[in-house]
């Protein structure tokens, strides 16, 4: 027979795993709203069972159970769900940087407004065909050096726009590594304290949920690989280098020389995440744009200049020698030239209107003969803009080109935005799903309370029975007869 206190401790027992399993009830509730917070379970066992004992101890057909044990208290959470949200938060990274870069591009060329780059050409164009009706008014030939300003002016913007989007974008690389190196330090230091609380036996949940959430942020900035290893820690990877290795970290730099990303002093290829983003749009995005503007001044300055330079071109000082000298030397100025006033320009940068025009309205070339009234040079001018050129890509009219240009801008933007948005529902689609597993559901905590409640109970009046039955034995009246 078994002693009667043996009763007390199984229902000491029972008591114990219940208020345990009202604990981490209690810990859930109270972590409901706690961001990366990972529901928790009591996970119960039967105790080792006594063999019953007698004279035939150890051959009896059965054993007397000893009530139970919390044997571990465990985190709800599915690591392939983990890797799902994982794998669309870097690709919301990478879209969401460069749907914002090429917006800014977008925003760079203003069109259509009356102050984007067309409006313009347009102005450009309208002041050559008012000064071919007027070929010698002052006025029609300030409105062309005005125009003729302004449009250079919005290329030097465009550029200086440019310019200040390519480092912003380098700053942000390096800010952006600079967190993400910090949250890598940050795993690597909860690796080595995780370790050692499982070595000593010990279940660190919260440590874990805590290296998760950062691992979350992590795979918003980069590709990253996570691989579980020895005492509960994980190691981090990028392609084959490592980002933590146990209780180690390792930083990412960026050489902006090369504008290229380093890992352990090693060149990496970023394919997704904030920072692939932004090293795509400043090597990628930007310097292809800017080469078809600066292609577009090219080809325009070219063309300008070589009619308004042109063998037969005259301006009014050339007119006026010719009939003081019929074999005065015409002065064929170049009408754009670079900030350094040397050749003609070849970026959007360094495009201006010549200096000596500037100086001086009678240097604007409307003639191709000694006469003030003629106006073939300016009639010139006008039509290029019809004029069929040839860019490395395609051939046509300046317009059609800078329409392209244009367009090609809105579409990637657009395609952009779209993937973002797409990725954005991804992303909220796989974790609306690692919440349903790992997420705490207050309904389900509190039918949890009730249950454990009732098992506390039942144990407590199952302890209070055995103390009854031991206060008869021991303490009961009456004596047994002999």
């Amino acid at each position: 027979m078994t002693s009667t206190f043996h009763g007390i401790e199984l229902g000491k027992r029972a008591i114990f795993a219940s208020s345990t399993a009202l604990s981490v009830t209690g810990h859930n509730i109270a972590n409901a709203n706690t961001e990366g917070y990972t529901r928790q379970k009591a996970i119960t066992e039967a105790s080792n069972p006594l063999t019953y004992p007698g004279i035939n101890s150890g051959k009896g057909p059965y054993q007397l159970g000893t009530g139970v044990d919390t044997k571990e208290i465990n985190r709800i959470r599915d690591s392939f769900l983990d890797g799902q949200f994982r794998s669309q938060n870097e690709q919301l990274g990478y879209w969401s940087i460069k749907q914002d870069t090429l917006g800014k591009i977008e925003q760079t060329l203003n069109e259509p407004t009356d102050n984007g780059l067309q409006a313009a050409f347009d102005r450009f164009w309208q002041s050559w065909e008012d000064l071919s009706k007027e070929p010698d008014s002052l006025a029609a030939r300030a409105v062309v050096l005005s125009n003729s300003q302004a449009l250079a002016d919005r290329f030097n913007q465009i550029s200086h726009s440019i310019d200040n989007i390519s480092l912003d974008l380098k700053n942000n690389i390096t800010t952006k590594m600079t967190e993400m190196n910090n949250l890598t330090k940050q795993v690597s230091e909860l690796n080595t304290q995780i370790a050692k609380m499982i070595a000593s036996g010990q279940q660190p949940n919260d440590l874990m949920d805590k290296r998760d959430l950062l691992v979350d942020r992590l795979s918003k900035m980069a590709d990253i690989q996570v691989k579980p290893t020895a005492n509960g820690m994980v190691d981090l990877y990028i392609g084959q280098e490592y980002l933590v290795n146990g209780d180690q970290s390792f930083s990412l730099t960026f050489d902006s020389a090369n504008n290229q990303p380093q890992l352990n002093e090693q060149s990496i290829t970023l394919k997704s995440g904030e920072i692939a983003g932004m090293v795509e749009s400043l090597t990628q995005d930007l310097p292809s744009f800017m080469a078809k503007i600066n292609e577009m001044v090219t080809v325009f300055s070219q063309e300008v200049n070589s009619i308004h330079g042109g063998a037969n071109a005259m301006n009014l000082d050339d007119i006026q020698n010719r009939k003081n000298d019929p074999n005065a030397p015409l002065e064929q100025i170049p009408f754009f030239v670079t900030k350094a006033g040397s050749g003609s320009p070849a970026t959007a940068g360094e495009i201006t209107v010549n200096p000596l025009i500037v100086a001086s309205l009678n240097k604007i070339a409307a003639a191709q003969a000694a006469n003030t009234g003629d106006a073939q040079n300016a009639n010139m001018l006008n039509d290029l803009k019809f004029k069929g050129l040839s860019f490395s890509n395609q051939s046509g009219t300046l317009n059609n080109f800078y329409r392209t240009i244009v367009g090609e801008i809105g579409i990637k933007t657009q395609e952009a935005m779209q993937k973002e948005n797409n990725a954005d529902l991804l992303v909220q689609h796989a974790e609306n799903r690692r919440q349903s597993v790992s997420g705490v559901s207050i309904d389900e905590e509190m039918t949890n309370i009730v249950r454990f409640q009732q098992s506390y109970n039942a144990a407590s009046r199952y302890i209070s029975v055995m103390d009854e039955i031991l206060d008869k034995l021991i303490n009961g009246t009456g004596r047994v007869g002999i």
